[in-house]
């Protein structure tokens, strides 16, 4: 029993080994660590964002191709997101113990991250394509941190050039600002369309109005036409009432004298 779970244990451990070794093949590999690094931007756009407004590996006019574009509404308010690993140069900084070679690997970083900042500046920033600002987006937390406490002060320095530099924890709090605001354009825009078909209805309810008034008159004046219709009538009536009458008078005088004249003749 005991040899089973030391043989189990040691795959295992063997496993561990061969990850390991697999992650570190990883990042020592520059075009799987840049596609990690994209993935990674993808999640969590995807995760925070509706899919209408980003779109992936999108290419611009110029024929620049960003990780990420997120669309507000017009060309011009949209904001590109570019992934910037910058490991290699940063990695082997910390990993250097002569000083003189590490004062060197960490010139190269330093003009890594200077390289980073001008390439998203000079090719993602488009006058008429995008918004005057453009994310870099910096994968790892530990090379982020070192961007942000660097003596260059590369934040400044990207935001001069109108860059912004984030890291998964950062970028998660823009995207949620961006979001919001893409949800208060788009109520401002559904309060206009409400208050355009509210114009309209008020339009069509006053023109109900006007027109069961005119009917109400119309009806009323109809009314008025009837009864006098009904007077002419019941005075017409009374006119051949009348006139029936007349004829009976005349029927009972004629009849009267021809008894009367039926008498003389007897006597």
């Amino acid at each position: 029993m005991e040899m089973f779970l030391i043989q189990k244990a040691q795959e295992q451990i063997g496993k561990l080994a061969n990850e390991v070794i697999d992650f570190k093949n990883l990042f020592s590999n520059k075009t799987e660590r840049g596609r990690l690094g994209e993935e990674y931007l993808e999640d969590l756009v995807s995760d925070t964002m509706s899919k209408q407004h980003y779109k992936f590996q999108y290419t611009f006019e110029n024929g620049s191709r960003v990780d990420c574009l997120l669309t507000l509404g017009s060309s011009d308010q949209s904001i590109p997101i570019d992934s910037k690993f910058s490991w290699e140069n940063y990695k082997k900084m910390h990993e250097e113990k002569d000083e003189q070679i590490k004062k060197s690997l960490a010139k190269s970083f330093r003009e890594d991250i200077e390289k980073h900042i001008k390439d998203i500046s000079e090719r993602y920033i488009i006058t008429g394509e995008t918004a005057p600002l453009a994310l870099m987006f910096v994968a790892s937390e530990g090379v982020f941190r070192d961007i942000a406490k660097h003596p260059e002060n590369f934040i400044k320095k990207a935001r001069e050039k109108n860059v912004v530099i984030v890291s998964p924890d950062t970028i998660f709090g823009f995207l949620r600002t961006y979001r919001l605001l893409i949800q208060n354009r788009e109520m401002y825009m559904l309060s206009g369309i409400i208050q355009k078909q509210v114009a309209a209805l008020d339009e069509d309810v006053a023109r109900l109005s006007k027109r069961i008034t005119d009917a109400d008159i119309k009806h009323s004046q109809i009314s008025e036409l009837f009864r006098q219709a009904r007077t002419s009538v019941e005075k017409i009536q009374k006119h051949t009432s009348k006139i029936a009458e007349l004829d009976l008078e005349e029927k009972k005088i004629k009849e009267t004298e021809t008894e009367d004249r039926d008498s003389n003749k007897l006597n």
